[in-house]
């Protein structure tokens, strides 16, 4: 006789348990008891499939090294999984082949030391998270900063780099300090590869580049040349590659962006917030400033300023809400609207909570 046989809260099948209009109902001081395995030892073999779990509650005990590794069961519809790292270091959590955590197919999430996931399968395939304590979130900043960035074209966005913007708190995201306040001279364009399609660009010193990263490219003749690229191809330590269509060739100068990287499981909406203070190298300057995902810069962080006596110290600030992807990069953007003065950015944050 199953459950939903019974109407009676008092049968002595199922004492302190009914069901009414298919609903189960609970008596006072009757409780629903969890499979759980504590003391669980994730799998430093550190790949999908080891680390088996097989209860719904499983308190992960010891994470000898940063990502040992734990596999949830199959997706289920309906079935719920929690995990909770009392370990050491960040665990990292695979589904079972062929379903999705959230972040694709077959694609890990990651939990650090001292908090707790709940799962959720909405189906056969896919895993939702129900709820966590991580905060996921992001921040880059720079303070005291003596050294002037260098603008060298109006109206022409330059991203920013200094040697020293570092890392803040960081959980789910990477960061990238980028050209460390050395601007790269571009001493030739050619044709790319991909012909019509892509510029291979020669830089002096060695560019330092990697593909995927965020560059600006500025004070060149052929506007087509001009703006926020993500870098496609590394040639050389002297030549990379970005989207743009051959004309000609030309001289300039690269700047890449530090960037903050989203990692996978970490994609979602964000809240940004960025913070800084500066002093401009000429009088009556003024500056827009913004946020950038990948090559685009995001509208509603703009915030614009004049620097009416130089040598004066003003502060700026700006906020949005953002959609940030899998692997996407944001950094941070300045233009100079009247003139190629400099601008020190003395201090800087840059920071991102999910919401």
């Amino acid at each position: 006789m199953g459950l939903g046989d019974k109407t009676d809260a008092s049968s002595k099948f199922y004492p302190g348990l009914s069901t009414v209009d298919g609903d189960l109902v609970m008596d006072d001081d009757t409780f629903i008891r969890h499979s759980v395995t504590a003391t669980i030892t994730a799998s430093t073999s550190q790949s999908q499939g080891n680390g088996a779990l097989t209860s719904e509650i499983n308190e992960i005990a010891v994470v000898a090294f940063v990502n040992d590794t734990v596999t949830l069961p199959a997706a289920i519809a309906g079935r719920k999984v929690t995990i909770i790292n009392n370990g050491a270091n960040i665990l990292r959590m695979y589904p079972a082949s062929g379903d999705n955590l959230g972040a694709g197919v077959d694609v890990f999430e990651e939990l650090k030391a001292n908090e707790v996931i709940d799962f959720v399968a909405y189906d056969s395939i896919n895993w939702h998270v129900e709820a966590s304590t991580e905060t996921i979130h992001a921040m880059m900043f720079d303070t005291e900063n003596s050294d002037a960035f260098v603008i060298n074209a109006v109206n022409e966005d330059h991203m920013y780099h200094t040697n020293g913007l570092a890392a803040g708190a960081l959980a789910g995201w990477t960061f990238d300090i980028g050209g460390s306040g050395t601007p790269k001279a571009i001493m030739a364009i050619v044709d790319g590869a991909d012909s019509g399609v892509d510029i291979a660009v020669s830089t002096n010193p060695a560019h330092d580049l990697a593909v995927g990263d965020i560059i600006s490219q500025t004070n060149l003749t052929n506007a087509a040349y001009v703006g926020t690229f993500v870098v496609k191809a590394v040639i050389s330590a002297n030549i990379y590659e970005v989207a743009a269509v051959f004309t000609a060739t030309g001289t300039g100068t690269m700047d890449q962006a530090a960037t903050l990287i989203c990692t996978a499981g970490s994609q979602g909406v964000y809240k940004i917030n960025w913070n800084a203070s500066a002093t401009a190298a000429s009088n009556n300057d003024i500056f827009v400033f913004a946020i950038h995902v990948e090559a685009i810069r995001v509208p509603s962080t703009n915030i614009e300023r004049k620097f009416g006596i130089a040598a004066d110290i003003g502060a700026m600030s700006g906020s949005s809400i953002i959609t940030v992807g899998s692997g996407e990069h944001v950094s941070f953007m300045v233009l100079n609207t009247v003139g190629s003065g400099n601008i020190t950015l003395k201090d800087l944050n840059v920071n991102l909570v999910r919401l």
